[in-house]
């Protein structure tokens, strides 16, 4: 999405605005890479109907009723499309039961890794140089303690380099 980040050296970036661009992007380009590490955080919802104009309240006091639909959901959508050899790590934020939750998802959505933080954790999440992450597969759990997320990122890419061989 719109960032303030400068592109690393080698790496190629696609510009997205919505939910539904980042959808297309990530499918468009899947069938090409043999390790998938999808760490953006994705709106599960949004709304069903869009203004170009402004939205007026009414001289009647009545509350605004506002209607959502579900975004496509991108891990489970490449993961049911994946050819033999493709690698797939999501990413989990969760406020509560964190690891339960995630090990949810894992399963839920067929990944072969999840990095599970917590938002709820000083330090970690957004908004911050540095992460706490639990690195779950169906037989392992890796914790991977606070540290710059450049740092958490090489011990991520080193994790699943290990289980490809």
């Amino acid at each position: 999405g719109p960032t303030s980040l400068d592109c690393p050296a080698g790496v190629e970036r696609i510009d997205i605005q919505s939910a539904k661009d980042m959808y297309e992007a990530v499918t468009s380009a899947f069938p090409a890479c043999d390790i998938i590490v999808k760490a953006a955080a994705v709106a599960d919802w949004r709304p069903a109907r869009v203004s170009s104009q402004k939205i007026k309240k009414t001289d009647d006091g009545a509350p605004m009723v506002l209607e959502l639909e579900r975004t496509d959901d991108i891990l489970a959508s490449i993961s049911g499309q994946r050819r033999p050899g493709q690698f797939i790590c999501g990413f989990s934020m969760e406020t509560t039961d964190v690891l339960e939750n995630s090990r949810k998802k894992l399963e839920k959505k067929g990944l072969d890794m999840i990095a599970a933080n917590s938002v709820s954790e000083s330090g970690s999440g957004f908004g911050t140089g540095t992460n706490h992450i639990v690195l779950i597969t169906k037989e392992t759990q890796t914790d991977i303690p606070l540290m710059s997320k450049e740092k958490a990122a090489f011990r991520l890419l080193d994790e699943i380099l290990k289980i490809r061989g």
